[in-house]
């Protein structure tokens, strides 16, 4: 076109290679000796512009409306329609991590947390869909998504902790008596005339820093690293920040000092010169929320840093994880002042000296005077992002090594066939046969203890016929515990062996699981995908326990990692796999620091940790080589002599591999051969470790299976202590804890924040892994469910071009009908589709799934109130969480959740004593003329129904319940810290229940997981239903309860709502006063279909009269 109509005026754009044409510098000037005529025309041609328009501004109403020239803006349109555009991993790569003030105010990238709710805003914010182009486009998004999410909730925090500081201005050598930091000010500075910022006020979360001139405290730059090789920012920024802790309380001090290496640090500038006054009107929105709050506070800037090292004033590195396995225990910090080595972002850093990130430049860093601390899950967003960061500049290569081809189209929403994935599919069936370590599909699937005995295994599989092959197991008796291995042929036909274990096994699998249950567990000991719904109380955690198991003893050279949300889940199944007995701990490893920030009911006595492993082994090391030198000493080969000063064995892991060799090898092959050769032998006195077992000493005879057994037991202490010899020689912490992760450890757990943390180390170190197992998958984010299959690298013989994924099993378990993951900008869950775990994007694709169909928690009645959600959910026979009748009111939501047998049994027909129902609807008007109230915006309480909530626990308690029973969840956070301080002043010091608390003071969203006897339900709103009306929360909350549940609300307004009718009308059935049972203690005989005679029953009309109650039988204690 520009040779066409300007070869002259542009000929050096007309003859220029497609290179130049893309460079935007050499384009600019270039078009720039263009006139202004020719420029526009030649946007014109192009149809970049038309001033002609009718109804669109022209280039000069828009170039005046920008605050520039009309050749500006056509230069700046023409350049950016035909320069080249960096790549998205290139742009990624040198973008900063950390938020800065610039985005975490801009009302544009991180709008307001309820901004999207309207159906007709636009906002412009990436999207997450069920499908996606391709791995780099589902990258992409979510690394967007994941920072804005971030930044949010670090704006959220930053600000909490500037109000509660109250920066103010200070002039002319004024003391404020309200400065808490008067006391450490300058003299320099008190004694000057000049303004400066002081802190009126003290935040747990946050901490004054003086200026770098004060030896004391404050921050500073030591060493800017020159960049590497072809990249333009440093490789690193080094930092030290100084805190003075001296004027904080013990208590304070000491989460100061939790801080560990790789957490994330906010470092504040706040001048009070800047501040601008708020508004006289009231303000209708949060400080949190409101866009002027940098300008009301002073806030200048804001910078990330990563802590690296944290040292006390006699400069013990107080970071060290291995401090708390030292002798003695970890020691206590030296002095009041702690030194921290800081990462600054590179990336920032270069921004901020060109000028571009602030207007002092580097001069920034001298700057700030608050930093700013966040807890510890919700702080490592900088980890998860940079593995995000380094996924996608790996390119797509990365990712087909680390995951199978046959699950990435299912996992990208592009396959054709969802089902491809399945253990059933011909993909999969495939698949199987051409991979070594699965089990083909014309093979026996070995499915080790997960049928009690013969008639469990036939009773799960209805609709087949199944063949019983006795194998090699000693009793044929259908009620005997047996192991088996199964295959299901094509014709409706299940043949199975049962066989002895070659292992010696400890309890095993207690559990009688259902035709559904075992056909989750047969699905994931197969290849691919298993996708299990679990509603509530169907023993998800027990398929996990069973399937791990069974891995573990059926594929023992394979590696199996766990993956779940939270630690507490981690705990219930490492208690459960270690309550089963038959999976040595040994090959059981934890990751994370979860410990720390978890408060944990687990009874568990393991640390399953990198360090409490490796000090487990030693303890074992030593335990084992005690018996290596009691035999040698039976053996006459060593004498006490040999021994240390302490009396501690004289041989080591290496010299004990020796000793098995020239003595006791010899020994055991020559007591075989003799045997052998001369069966009327005597057992006894030819068996060469007689000394060494005494109690066989006193026995009249010995047959050769006892000496068989004795024999494998010396071999099994020099077996075990030959995988400790590489920990011995071995001797750096970090060397050893590798060691253990790559080599040795066969059950590797993880929350999916640690995955995300540690997943360039762990394909650093070549840890690789077999079968992936995710728990909580509901819960978690997209990108979380997605990282925990990338943390290992390909698998090659010859080279990295031949490299493939070792994953063969992908078992995703969780239940998209319960609450979603937590995003706390509504914003992101509305607008953008945040809130969609994979679990649930898999469902909606149509991915096959298992859907457990027995819940055994509730009782049968309060299960109903969910069932309706799941197809044909029943009750377990033994019930194991909630009564049937408090079941239901959940099971409406699983479409006929049935019940396990056991909920009609046991403590289950029992009444739940002094309460007249098993689940109840308690209206709950105003108190004292108010009902629901917000302090602060969205913090939403009410008085009577925390009232009520407390009264009704006290009741309980004063009856006989155990207050460990009991639990109190609501819908708010702010009703549960009010609440919380109810129950402080109630049950306080001098009071006659001084000192007892329930199980759990919690929130609906953080209580999911968990379960208690007896649930108090607190909806708090009386205007609106709020944010009750997402079933998923109303499922959650009402399936808490085993035995007793009783929700506290305003009927009116929860019963109208259509979203909860079917719920509502099942509570409004019975009366919406409480109804007690007079002279009831606990435990009671009386059972749920007992009618309660009307002269026992006490109907209470309101909180006042229930209050009184209480009052009265707190007499009769202190009688």
């Amino acid at each position: 076109m520009l040779h066409r109509h300007y070869v002259e005026e542009a000929s050096d754009v007309v003859f220029a290679g497609v290179g130049r044409l893309t460079d935007a510098t050499w384009l600019r000037e270039k078009v720039g000796l263009w006139s202004e005529n020719t420029l526009y025309d030649v946007c014109y041609r192009l149809r970049l512009v038309d001033d002609n328009d009718i109804g669109e501004r022209s280039t000069a109403d828009m170039a005046k409306q920008l605050g520039c020239s009309r050749r500006e803006l056509l230069t700046a349109i023409l350049v950016y329609h035909h320069s080249s555009r960096q790549s998205d991993a290139s742009v990624l790569s040198v973008a900063p991590i950390f938020p800065t003030e610039s985005l975490l105010w801009d009302p544009h990238s991180v709008p307001p947390g309820n901004f999207g709710l309207a159906s007709n805003v636009s906002l412009s914010l990436p999207k997450l869909s069920t499908r996606f182009l391709s791995a780099g486009d589902y990258l992409l998004r979510n690394f967007q998504l994941f920072r804005l999410e971030s930044a949010y909730e670090i704006r959220g925090d930053i600000v909490n902790v500037l109000k509660r500081m109250r920066p103010a201005l200070k002039q002319d050598g004024y003391t404020d008596p309200n400065d808490y930091y008067g006391g450490i000010q300058e003299e320099s500075t008190q004694e000057s005339n000049i303004s400066r910022t002081i802190f009126t006020g003290w935040a747990r979360m946050g901490l004054h820093l003086k200026g770098n001139q004060d030896e004391k405290q404050g921050f500073r730059i030591i060493r800017v690293d020159p960049p590497r090789l072809g990249e333009r920012v440093p490789s690193s920024v080094i930092g030290e920040l100084v805190l003075d802790l001296y004027h904080c309380a013990t208590s304070l001090i000491s989460e100061w000092d939790e801080l560990r290496e790789f957490d994330n640090l906010f470092l504040v500038s706040v001048d009070a010169t800047k501040m601008v006054a708020a508004e006289t009107k009231e303000r209708k929105i949060s400080d949190e929320e409101d866009f002027s709050f940098p300008h009301r506070y002073g806030v200048q800037a804001v910078r990330g840093v990563t802590v690296l090292e944290v040292r006390d004033e006699a400069g013990v590195v107080l970071s060290d994880p291995a401090l708390a396995y030292e002798e003695g225990g970890k020691p206590q910090p030296k002095g009041k002042r702690r030194f921290l080595r800081v990462a600054l972002d590179a990336a920032q850093y270069a921004v901020d000296a060109t000028g571009r990130g602030s207007s002092l430049g580097t001069d920034v860093y001298d700057t700030f005077n608050v930093v700013v601390r966040r807890h510890g899950k919700e702080n490592n967003f900088k980890s998860v992002l940079e593995t995000i960061r380094g996924l996608i500049r790996g390119g797509s290569d990365s990712m087909y090594r680390s995951i199978p081809s046959w699950l990435i189209p299912v996992l990208l929403g592009y396959g054709g066939d969802p089902s491809s994935a399945n253990f059933l599919s011909p993909q999969m069936k495939s698949f199987a046969s051409q991979t070594a370590g699965v089990t083909p599909p014309n093979a026996e699937l070995d499915l080790f203890d997960t049928f009690l005995d013969e008639k469990h295994l036939r009773d799960s599989f209805p609709g087949f016929t199944v063949a019983v092959n006795g194998g090699d197991a000693d009793d044929s008796s259908p009620t005997q515990k047996k192991h088996y291995r199964v295959i299901v042929t094509d014709g409706n036909v299940v043949e199975a062996t049962s066989y002895k274990p070659s292992t010696k096994v400890g309890a095993g699998n207690p559990i009688r699981f259902t035709p559904v249950q075992v056909k989750a567990i047969r699905s994931g000991l197969s290849p691919g995908l298993t996708t299990i719904i679990g509603p509530p109380g169907t023993g998800k955690t027990d398929c996990v326990v069973q399937l791990i198991a069974s891995l573990y003893h059926s594929y023992p050279t394979q590696r199996t990692v766990i993956v779940t949300h939270s630690n507490a889940a981690l705990n219930d199944i490492f208690d459960k796999v270690m309550a089963r007995g038959d999976v040595d701990e040994r090959y059981m490893l934890r990751l994370g620091a979860g410990e720390r920030d978890l408060n944990s009911t687990s009874s568990s006595s393991h640390d399953f940790t990198k360090a409490g492993r490796v000090a487990h082994i030693f303890s074992r090391r030593n335990y084992l080589l005690e018996k290596v030198q009691q035999l040698s000493e039976s053996l006459g080969i060593s004498g006490t002599a040999e021994r240390g000063a302490d009396g501690s064995p004289s041989y080591t892991c290496e010299t004990a591999e020796y000793f098995f060799f020239h003595h006791v090898k010899k020994r055991i092959d020559h007591f075989q051969a003799n045997t052998k050769k001369d069966p009327s032998l005597s057992v006894k006195d030819s068996f060469p470790f007689m000394n060494y077992f005494p109690e066989l000493q006193q026995a009249a005879t010995m047959s050769l299976s006892d000496a068989t057994t004795r024999i494998q037991e010396v071999k099994d202490i020099f077996d075990e202590l030959a995988e400790y010899r590489p920990i011995e020689l071995l001797r750096s912490q970090r060397q050893r804890t590798d060691y253990l992760l790559t080599k040795q450890a066969k059950v590797v757990a993880m929350t999916c924040t640690h995955a995300a943390i540690a997943r360039a180390r762990l394909v650093e170190l070549g840890f690789h892994y077999d079968n992936v197992i995710v728990e909580e998958a509901g819960q978690m984010l997209d990108i979380e469910t997605f990282i925990p299959l990338l943390i290992q690298g390909g698998e090659s013989d010859d080279d990295s071009s031949s490299s493939h994924s070792r994953l063969k099993r992908v078992c995703l378990i969780g239940d998209n009908n319960q609450l979603p993951p937590v995003v706390k900008n509504i914003s992101f869950s509305k607008f953008s589709n945040y809130d969609q775990s994979l679990f649930t994007r898999l469902i909606k694709l149509g991915v096959p799934s298992i859907t457990l169909n027995k819940q055994g928690r509730s009782r049968p009645e309060i299960a109903r109130l969910y069932s309706w959600r799941y197809n044909d959910l029943g009750d377990l026979d033994h019930q194991g969480r909630s009564r049937p009748e408090i079941a239901r009111l959940y099971s409406w939501r699983y479409n006929d959740l049935g019940d396990l047998d056991h909920v009609a049994t046991r403590e289950f027909k029992k009444a739940n004593a002094g309460l007249a129902h098993t689940f109840q609807l308690i209206n709950v008007d105003d108190f004292d003329g108010r009902g629901e109230s917000t302090p602060t915006a969205y913090f939403y309480q009410n008085v009577g129904e925390a009232e009520y909530a407390v009264a009704l626990f006290q009741y309980l308690i004063l009856i006989g319940h155990p207050p460990e029973k009991i639990s109190i969840i609501t819908t708010y956070n702010g009703q549960k810290e009010l609440i919380t301080d109810i129950m402080a002043q109630r049950c306080g010091e001098g009071t006659p229940l001084a000192g007892l608390r329930p199980g759990a003071i919690s929130t609906v969203d953080q209580y999911q997981g968990q379960q208690n006897n007896i649930i108090i339900l607190s909806l708090v709103r009386t205007k609106h239903v709020g944010h009750l009306r997402d079933i998923r929360r109303l499922v959650v909350a009402v399936s808490r309860a085993r035995l007793g549940l009783y929700v506290l609300c305003r009927k009116d307004l929860f019963c109208n709502c259509h979203d909860l009718k079917r719920t509502m009308d099942q509570l409004a059935a019975k009366s919406a006063k409480l109804q007690l049972v007079k002279e009831e203690h606990y435990p009671t005989e009386r059972m749920t279909d007992t009618k309660v005679d009307a002269r026992q029953l006490h109907e209470i009309n309101d909180v006042t009269e229930l209050g009184e109650l209480v009052h009265s039988l707190q007499q009769e204690l202190k009688r």
